[in-house]
């Protein structure tokens, strides 16, 4: 018998923002005006301070967010016949508790001296949700394992699986606080009350088998198999097989192998083929779901309830399969110095829950989600390692280096896109695709006078007057009125649009170094994207600066790369508030000349240290003991930091993700820390 028991809690507070809502960070890089002040002259805050950073400095608006974890197992390992036939069997009891608690009130400013105003005077509430999730998974099996006459192995495994979850939360809000430090319900008398409930549950069984048979260590098979079900499926399509099987040969060992290990002392061949269920779904989603709420308006003095329309349901709702067919090779050279290992696969998705293609508006309701989609995926990797020693003063210098380098790319291979939309998938996409137009310059004033009508869709300013340093796009479609647009925004009339890029990571990869002499040590890793472009997005104002919104705060890196008359082949263009911002802006528009590459390479970790003799911690009754210092993210490098440096190429997506369930303010996150570290580890 065994157990194992954990508990983990944590808590976080979030500050909010009142002036216009939401995430505190995002509100403060786009609205803390950098020109404007803080306190006024009597302490009290300024409108801006208050409209902004006022809730932080405040401190009563925020959201404390608290997450408590209770995990236990229990199992038995019954040896029934000789070592060889055993009995395994596990139980696992998981209690999460998640709870929410919001307070939003007005924050004072003071406009004139022995005035005091307030903004948020929309908000005067306390939200409070509360949720539980009960999961529980079992697990029985049997295996038998033996070794036969003549080199042959075979083990031989099956069993039973089940899992269960159950979700039940609740929560309310309500306004009317009498003051505004209240934390308990019972202090928020107002009549506005709203209250929410929620349940789902789940549960998959499955029954799973393995064999493992080898000879000489030599011949290597292994046959799995899954029959899955799950209650998120409709009854008719409830169950699947998932069968895998994969075998390898190691060369080597075979008689004819008469390499010498000093060129190479292993090679092993690999091979495997087979599918894998994924069932990760919203649990009623073949079923016509009600959503009942109150009614926003009042009806004979009261806000009656009220129910929405159910979805239009998928057709045929069933599991998502991944079938992968992988070959791979393992290599050792050079006396075991040199160690090469490779795999290429293929992997092909089928029935993809995804949306459906955008109908007509006259459709009525939301698109279904549904298997709708087949993506096929083919990818590498490969590691690389290298260890050796050498003498430096009569004393063994040991060194290592082992890279490791990985690819892939998918392509939708199925999808129902009748005319091949770019608003959707379509057969032959390459997943992370970025759609955009081609810059061809800035308007000058020898030509800026075609602008308005070539460029009618766009905006190079708020009141649409054009002028030199605007941005130019390329006529890539040759058509006749030279106007530049997406054409019918399909594959085959896409107009001056074309594929300007790729957001998916590239040649992603990982580099350790180590070395130790005379008790020193040093280890130090790399890890990077080798390509991956990014669109920096309408509300990435780190990026864009006063081109965003004119009272944002002006980027440095932006100084001297400005066009004006003196320097028109400047990097941005003429300098103008909005046109990142406003949705026709033609900064808004992806294209060329601001695709970022955010490919990096970044020291993670870096470690030196020293192990103290064993002929001095003996007499401390150790058994060993060293010091260390171990820095963090100490230096990275990325072609973006030529445009900017106040952006990392590993924190340029979403924010504020507490509070924002959207893309916007893309880059505007928490800056990865730089650390260092001074230890002493002892073991007795």
């Amino acid at each position: 018998m065994y157990n194992n028991t954990e508990y983990s809690s944590r808590q976080y507070h979030n500050p909010l923002n009142v002036g216009e809502g939401g995430g505190i960070w995002r509100n403060m890089a786009d609205e803390a005006h950098p020109s404007s002040m803080l306190f006024n002259p009597d302490g009290t805050l300024t409108y801006s301070a208050a409209y902004t950073v006022g809730d932080l400095f405040y401190g009563r608006n925020g959201v404390d967010i608290t997450r408590s974890l209770f995990r236990n197992t229990t199992g038995f390992i019954a040896n029934v016949y000789k070592n060889k036939l055993r009995l395994r069997g596990d139980f696992t009891f998981q209690h999460l508790t998640e709870g929410q608690k919001r307070i939003r009130v007005q924050v004072p400013y003071s406009a004139a001296p022995g005035v005091i105003a307030y903004v948020g005077t929309g908000y005067n509430d306390l939200y409070m949700r509360d949720s539980t999730v009960k999961y529980m998974a079992s697990n029985l099996y049997g295996e038998y394992e033996t070794t036969l006459g003549g080199g042959h192995y075979i083990k031989v495994l099956a069993g039973l699986n089940y899992e269960q979850s159950t979700f039940k939360g609740f929560a309310v809000n309500r306004n009317g606080l009498i003051y505004s430090d209240a934390k308990d319900l019972n202090l928020a008398l107002g009549s506005n009350i709203a209250t929410n409930g929620g349940y789902e549950r789940w549960a998959i069984q499955g029954e799973f088998f393995r064999v493992n048979y080898s000879y000489k260590d030599r011949y290597l098979l292994e046959v799995n198999g899954r029959y899955d079900g799950s209650s998120k499926f409709p009854s008719n399509q409830r169950y699947a097989f998932f069968p895998s099987v994969s075998a390898g040969w190691r060369v080597s060992q075979e008689k004819f192998w008469k390499v010498p290990a000093t060129i190479m002392s292993d090679l092993k061949i690999r091979g495997s083929y087979g599918s894998l269920g994924n069932g990760n779904i919203a649990s009623y989603a073949f079923q016509e779901l009600f959503n009942i709420t109150q009614s926003g308006r009042v009806i004979n003095a009261v806000r009656p309830q009220m129910t929405s329309q159910p979805v239009v349901l998928p057709n045929g709702l069933t599991w998502e399969t991944s079938t992968t067919t992988n070959g791979g090779i393992d290599m050792v050279f050079l006396n075991n110095r040199l160690n090469v290992s490779g795999d290429a696969y293929i992997r092909r998705t089928t029935n993809m829950f995804t949306v459906g293609q955008t109908l007509p508006a006259v459709f009525g309701t939301d698109v279904p989600k549904g298997n709708y989609a087949d993506l096929k995926t083919v990818g590498w990797e490969a590691t690389v390692s290298w260890r050796d020693n050498f003498k430096v003063a009569d004393k063994p210098f040991n060194y290592g280096v082992s890279l490791v380098l990985a690819d892939y790319t998918a392509t939708i291979t199925k999808y129902n896109n009748t005319n091949n939309k770019l608003t959707d998938y379509y057969v032959g996409q390459k997943a992370g695709e970025i759609w955009g137009y081609e810059n061809d310059g800035y308007w000058t004033a020898q030509n800026v006078a075609d602008a308005p009508k070539t460029q009618a869709l766009f905006k190079a300013s708020n009141g649409g007057q054009w002028l030199p340093g605007d941005i130019k796009f390329k006529n890539l479609d040759n058509s006749q009125d030279k106007v530049i647009n997406n054409g019918a925004n399909t594959l085959a009339e896409h107009g001056d649009m074309r594929i300007i890029g790729n957001s998916t990571p590239r040649y992603t990869y990982g580099v350790n170094l180590d070395a130790s002499w005379n008790n020193f040590f040093f280890s130090s890793f790399f890890q990077g994207v080798g390509k991956q472009d990014w669109w920096p997005g309408a509300e990435a104002d780190v990026f864009w600066g006063q081109y965003n919104r004119p009272y944002n705060f002006m980027p440095k890196s932006q100084v001297g790369k400005i066009w004006s008359e003196q320097n028109p082949d400047a990097y941005f263009p003429r300098y103008r508030g909005y046109i990142a911002q406003n949705g026709s802006g033609v900064l808004n528009v992806k294209q060329t000349k601001y695709l970022q590459n955010v490919a990096y390479i970044r020291l993670k970790n870096i470690q030196v240290g020293y192990n103290l003799p064993k002929a001095f911690i003996s007499r401390a009754k150790l058994t060993a003991a060293r010091f260390y210092i171990s820095a963090e993210n100490l230096w990275s490098y990325s072609p973006m930091y030529k445009v900017t440096r106040d952006l990392d190429p590993e924190s340029i997506g979403r924010s504020d993700t507490v509070t924002d369930n959207n893309n916007s303010g893309n880059g505007n996150n928490y800056p990865i820390l730089k650390s260092l570290t001074f230890g002493l580890s002892a073991t007795f």
